[in-house]
């Protein structure tokens, strides 16, 4: 029987883990971006457009990451494992009982 208690499932939460890593990728999204830049100088012609658009691109995606997902770390707003282990076992004695 599916279970609808407003959105509320194990999908929809972040766990810690996953947050670390979306640090750490736009972390790299932004080092990626620092390269570029630090390329920039030796393009010429329409290779210049479209690397600034990668730039910009790179800078703002890996920003937004970086800001929303260290937020959520800060403010631990998470699924913590241990507590998602304890409510598993809850819901499956309730449904046998």
């Amino acid at each position: 029987m599916a279970k609808q208690d407003g959105g509320n499932n194990r999908r929809s939460g972040d766990t810690q883990v996953g947050l670390t890593l979306r640090v750490v990728v736009a972390l790299y999204v932004l080092y990626l971006a620092y390269g570029l830049i630090q390329d920039f100088g030796e393009t010429s012609g329409n290779d210049r457009i479209l690397i600034a658009i990668a730039i910009i691109i790179f800078i703002v995606a890996g920003g937004a990451i970086l800001f929303f997902s260290g937020r959520k770390l800060i403010r631990k707003e998470y699924i913590d494992a241990e507590e998602s282990a304890g409510d598993e076992g809850k819901e499956e004695e309730s449904e046998e009982g």
